[in-house]
């Protein structure tokens, strides 16, 4: 197990005695353990990032996730909910529900199949894309600042250290 339990590996549990002094200003707080490691540094990162994101969407009155699904349908155009429950790694009864949101908002339509009477294959409406249009834009403004702090090396760096985390199998 990648993160077992401390007491799995002899150590104790801390006394009372050894937590910090809630009373100190934040900038008081020795982090430097914790700066040191990969995925505190990433989540303190995405962290950042996933706000900014989340701003962005909500402002068109939507969550990630259906962000997400309209950019696919919209590169997608006919795509099923096993298809696309697969490409997000959602399950498909909450891939369900975010469909159902969607089709509710018009945002979205489910046309049958002409083979398989059973499969519904997803197409944005024009409202749909619409909205798309502009929360799209957004999130590539918001993106272009944070490229832009980066700077165009670092960019380039960044990126390709996320592709190779991505990469990784969980031993």
């Amino acid at each position: 197990m990648l993160c077992a339990p401390l007491l799995a590996h002899g150590v104790p549990p801390l006394s009372n005695t050894e937590f910090p002094d809630s009373s100190a200003p934040a900038d008081a707080i020795d982090q430097t353990r914790l700066t040191r490691l990969l995925g505190y540094r990433l989540t303190r990162g995405e962290l950042q990032t996933r706000r900014m994101f989340l701003d962005c969407v909500r402002a068109y009155e939507l969550k990630p996730v259906d962000f997400s699904v309209l950019v696919l349908v919209d590169a997608n155009s006919g795509a099923n909910q096993r298809q696309l429950a697969e490409v997000l790694d959602v399950s498909p009864p909450n891939l369900a529900l975010v469909i159902a949101r969607l089709i509710k908002r018009r945002l979205l339509r489910q046309v049958r199949g002409r083979q398989d009477r059973r499969m519904q294959h997803l197409h944005l409406t024009a409202a749909g894309k619409a909205l798309l249009d502009e929360a799209e834009a957004a999130v590539q403004r918001m993106e272009a600042q944070l490229l832009q702090a980066l700077g165009a090396p670092a960019e380039r760096a960044l990126l390709r250290a996320l592709d190779l985390l991505a990469r990784i199998e969980p031993t």
